[in-house]
């Protein structure tokens, strides 16, 4: 009877250890879990961070003739919005005709108010002379996928329109001494420019003919005198009337700052003010500067000086003085 009570009592105990056994690797296997269970988590959450896209569900694109501008307004989603995404936008510019692209990337950041997007192109070359062309696409920058172009979106130029004769554009500007103008000359269809050059041989330039749309470019274009133009000729291959075109620019400076400004008053109803005006701008008639004083009920007189008369198609930078 003890024999087998002791037999007895040493098989509980291999049980007992056996069992033991059997509890610390189920341990060891919900440890290995807790571990890995939130790796999981963050590598899925980073996936899901890395392949974020947001397209451009909204896009415009528009041209400012005055300013020579194209502004392209875009927008996406309202959700990356509400997340205040930093994203960034590649934006490619293309002419007709030409085979360079434009590219440039816009960075933003989001923001609640949802507004869309806006950016500016400035055009080396009159947006009267060819047609342009904008597509964008769009990545979150905790992103690595971009999302597909949207279609190109086209503003079509004079090339694309029916002309009595060969335009030149601009058809009269004023540029400012040691700068440059390019010019375009759009054929009539069906015809090409066969010669495109300036009556002035002192100023050096380059021009593309042979085409439906000539270019002209002349570089560090100096002062001509008071008020001379350049003129500028277009010509098709034929004789009759429509097959010229002529256009001018002229050069000069931009007004100075007034110097030695200072008004005067005797009756506090009559204001004297009297200035120099620095230096000649080489501009006359409706080119020249316009100088306009402006008080306050207080007295207090301020004097803006504009480049160019209103009545006058181009334009130099203004400068304002408020004393």
């Amino acid at each position: 009877m003890k024999t087998s009570r002791r037999s007895f009592h040493k098989k509980i105990t291999f049980e007992n250890r056996s069992c033991a056994g059997k509890g610390r690797r189920m341990m060891n296997h919900f440890m290995i879990l807790a571990v890995l269970l939130p790796l999981r988590t963050c590598h899925t959450a980073y996936s899901q961070q890395g392949s974020l896209m947001f397209p451009v569900t909204y896009f415009n694109v528009s041209k400012d003739l005055a300013l020579q501008h194209l502004i392209v307004e875009w927008d996406v989603d309202k959700t990356a919005h509400d997340a205040e995404l930093a994203m960034s936008f590649e934006i490619q510019v293309h002419r007709a005709d030409e085979a360079t692209v434009w590219t440039d990337f816009h960075n933003v950041t989001l923001n609640k108010s949802g507004k869309p997007l806006h950016w500016i192109w400035d055009s080396d070359l009159p947006l009267e002379c060819m047609s342009h062309s904008v597509r964008i696409r769009s990545k979150a920058e905790a992103s690595k996928i971009w999302s597909q172009w949207s279609p190109w979106e086209t503003v079509l130029g004079l090339d694309a329109s029916d002309n009595y004769g060969p335009k030149i554009f601009p058809e009269e500007k004023v540029i400012e001494e040691g700068l440059g103008i390019t010019l375009c000359c759009i054929g009539r269809k069906g015809q090409i420019i066969k010669e495109f050059f300036l009556s002035d041989s002192d100023v050096n330039y380059f021009n593309k003919t042979n085409r439906q749309i000539g270019l002209l470019t002349a570089k560090n274009v100096t002062l001509r005198g008071a008020s001379q133009p350049v003129s500028v000729f277009c010509k098709e291959p034929c004789s009759e009337e429509p097959c010229y075109a002529h256009a001018v620019f002229f050069v000069g400076r931009p007004p100075d700052t007034p110097g030695d400004f200072s008004c005067q008053t005797r009756n506090m109803t009559t204001v004297t003010c009297t200035w120099n005006q620095g230096r000649d701008t080489y501009l006359y008639g409706c080119h020249s500067s316009k100088h306009t004083l402006f008080d306050d009920s207080f007295l207090t007189v301020w004097f803006k000086v504009s480049g160019i008369s209103d009545l006058c198609i181009g334009s130099l930078p203004q400068r304002h003085l408020n004393p």
